[in-house]
């Protein structure tokens, strides 16, 4: 998925100004997130647009706001937008999340976020690349004071997280107010263990549900489960 451009059934993501290219983390994260019954909807960190796009294409009636720092990336994600039939849905931001400023607040909010805490150890070369995944730029509690001001009392917020991020991740935002309702453990494969949660949240504070989803078989090819997730999406 490194190419420069990927192409899905309805849309076209061009991608070679983005630090950040369409991984299976995002595909994931958009196909498994429901948008039932939601109105308005916030993309934080848009980079290639491939989370409000895949969400867009599920509810036609669905008004996303995606906001992005980095300015090649945001210009990426607007052209990608304006080039796709979803683009009405869609109005892009340049905009750190600590200076957005919303009319409203939004049934669901949505990101895959920068996800490696540590600030020392920087093994990427590349500065846009290190900036896409360190969290210099939003740490998680900024991200959490964030989300709990944009989202109105009914709604959820999903984001997919590394193990040991995600602990961190729900411990903070449950001392703020914010408690995972939904879970869901990714697991490369079925001998492997989880690498990746994607985690619900809401304002609410009910029973929390776990699932598992398994993306490979142990040959490699895609399971039947992925397949079926992501079938009105990949060619």
């Amino acid at each position: 998925m490194a190419n420069n451009y990927f192409q899905f059934k309805q849309f076209l993501i061009e991608q070679d100004n983005c630090a950040m290219k369409v991984g299976t983390d995002s595909v994931l994260l958009a196909a498994l997130t429901s948008v039932n019954n939601i109105k308005y909807a916030l993309d934080i960190g848009t980079g290639t647009g491939i989370l409000a796009l895949m969400l867009a294409q599920k509810n036609p009636t669905l008004e996303f706001d995606a906001i992005e720092i980095d300015e090649l990336a945001f210009l990426q994600a607007s052209n990608n937008f304006s080039k796709s039939k979803f683009g009405n849905q869609i109005i892009p931001h340049l905009v750190a999340l600590q200076q957005f400023v919303a009319n409203k607040q939004y049934d669901l909010i949505i990101t895959n976020p920068p996800y490696f805490i540590s600030k020392s150890n920087y093994s990427i070369a590349d500065l846009q690349r290190a900036k896409a995944r360190h969290d210099n730029d939003l740490t998680f509690e900024e991200l959490i004071d964030s989300v709990i001001k944009l989202l109105n009392d009914m709604g959820e917020f999903s984001l997919i997280l590394p193990i040991k991020e995600a602990t961190i991740f729900k411990e903070l935002a449950t001392k703020k107010g914010l408690f995972v309702s939904k879970k869901i453990n990714i697991k490369p494969k079925l001998s492997k263990f989880c690498n990746r949660i994607i985690m619900v949240f809401s304002k609410q504070q009910i029973d929390e549900i776990t699932e598992e989803f398994i993306v490979y078989n142990e040959d490699n090819s895609q399971t039947d489960a992925f397949k079926e997730l992501t079938k009105n999406y990949y060619l």
